[in-house]
């Protein structure tokens, strides 16, 4: 099979050895790439292969290159739930932003997305539920969490960008945490780049592809802003990052 063989060569060539090299663990490495992450596999051997050339050779080429690749998907699973808890928090505040300030009377209504003096938001709330092909009564019961539900994170970028002025004192205000000073994204365009750099990383990572910055750049960037929407992330990690009360496996291992 041609997809095998070339890619059984690459990872021989990341590590610097072939199957004559006769390391333990090289057959069970060859099955590996069956059911692995291509790229983070090939990036595994590859970092395996430096370690070996500058330590010597390991005792099970498998279980080196495993413990690399484990490493790098916890990394890839711990931004995927971080980009959730920012783009899950950062709907509902929104959603209480724009109705606070655009809903026809916000003590008693919650109806922004309907009854708006801004045309922009209208205009793009009726595209995005006619991109969702949902039924045109959607919107006379719907509130604003559902409504924002539909919006995707570039949507919900759009909206501070032409709506900056009441998104403004949350991003570009001076602000502590615990007396801690959080740095300001002092202007729209701080802002917008560091969105857009989210926005594509979490791209890269809901769709299964290696995050093209480093992973601690974006994690810095999500935790001052879910500071600054009064998040503690802390605390989320702390109750869902063990999963397994969550999942009730059917069979023994």
């Amino acid at each position: 099979m041609y997809l095998k063989t070339q890619t059984y060569k690459k990872l021989c060539e990341n590590l610097g050895f072939d199957e004559s090299s006769n390391l333990e663990g090289f057959k069970k490495l060859e099955k590996s790439i069956f059911l692995l992450h291509n790229d983070y596999l090939l990036g595994s051997a590859k970092e395996a292969g430096i370690f070996i050339k500058n330590h010597g050779n390991s005792k099970n080429i498998f279980d080196l290159v495993i413990d690399i690749y484990n490493k790098r998907i916890r990394t890839h699973h711990a931004l995927f739930l971080i980009i959730h808890i920012f783009e899950t928090a950062l709907r509902s505040k929104m959603a209480f932003i724009l109705s606070q300030n655009y809903s026809s009377n916000p003590d008693l209504k919650d109806d922004w997305f309907v009854n708006c003096s801004n045309l922009w938001l209208i205009k793009k709330v009726n595209h995005i539920v006619k991109i969702n092909k949902l039924n045109e009564d959607f919107l006379k019961t719907a509130n604003s969490f559902e409504v924002l539900d539909l919006f995707t994170l570039g949507d919900l970028e759009n909206t501070i960008k032409n709506n900056w002025a009441i998104f403004k004192p949350i991003f570009a205000g001076e602000k502590q945490y615990k007396n801690q000073i959080l740095p300001s994204f002092g202007t729209k365009d701080h802002l917008l780049s560091t969105f857009s750099r989210i926005r594509k990383e979490r791209n890269n990572i809901f769709h299964n592809r290696p995050p093209q910055g480093k992973a601690k750049s974006i994690i810095t960037n999500i935790e001052n802003l879910l500071l600054r929407l009064d998040f503690n992330l802390k605390d989320a990690f702390n109750g869902i990052s063990n999963l397994e009360y969550g999942i009730n496996l059917k069979y023994e291992y």
